[in-house]
């Protein structure tokens, strides 16, 4: 009787913990992004989207700054509240045309992608990030694990509408 017992609760213990690994699975990313960060974001990816690189140099150091202000938000949360607005999208497009605009913004980016990776924080919100950008998680994951950064956001530039 005893066993029983014992096989019971190992099945109800066994069932939960597999019930809440599906549920860690399935929660919505929720982009962490405040009032200011918002508004910094929108100021940098449309400065660099409307821009000539002429007018970008006399604005290098405001960039820079409003950057600097961002430094405590994950990249997947950067990176949402961008593909999360239907203008800030397009811009990514015409940042990424231009290599001088893609280049210092994506070196801005790398930083907090290797010490999200590091910290195994991005491969934990990598599949509900994809499920919001509606990008192919495994194309993402395994852009993460070669630490290609540039392809990384390349398909969620490509991804966008």
């Amino acid at each position: 009787m005893k066993f029983n017992k014992i096989l019971a609760f190992l099945l109800v213990v066994t069932s939960f913990a597999y019930a809440e690994e599906s549920i860690l699975e399935l929660r919505e990313f929720v982009v962490n992004v405040s009032d200011n960060e918002g508004k910094a974001i929108e100021e940098i990816v449309t400065t660099l989207g409307t821009h000539s690189l002429v007018s970008l140099g006399f604005k290098k150091a405001h960039l820079k700054e409003l950057g600097q202000g961002l430094k405590g938000i994950g990249c997947l949360h950067f990176l949402g509240y961008i593909f999360k607005h239907k203008e800030l999208r397009a811009h990514m497009k015409t940042i990424q045309k231009s290599s001088f605009k893609w280049n210092g913004f994506m070196e801005g980016l790398k930083p907090g992608f290797e010490r999200s990776l590091k910290s195994s924080e991005l491969l934990q919100e990598l599949p509900s990030f994809a499920a919001l950008t509606k990008v192919d998680h495994e194309k993402l994951l395994a852009k993460a694990k070669e630490s290609n950064w540039d392809e990384f956001v390349g398909i969620l530039v490509e991804a966008t509408p």
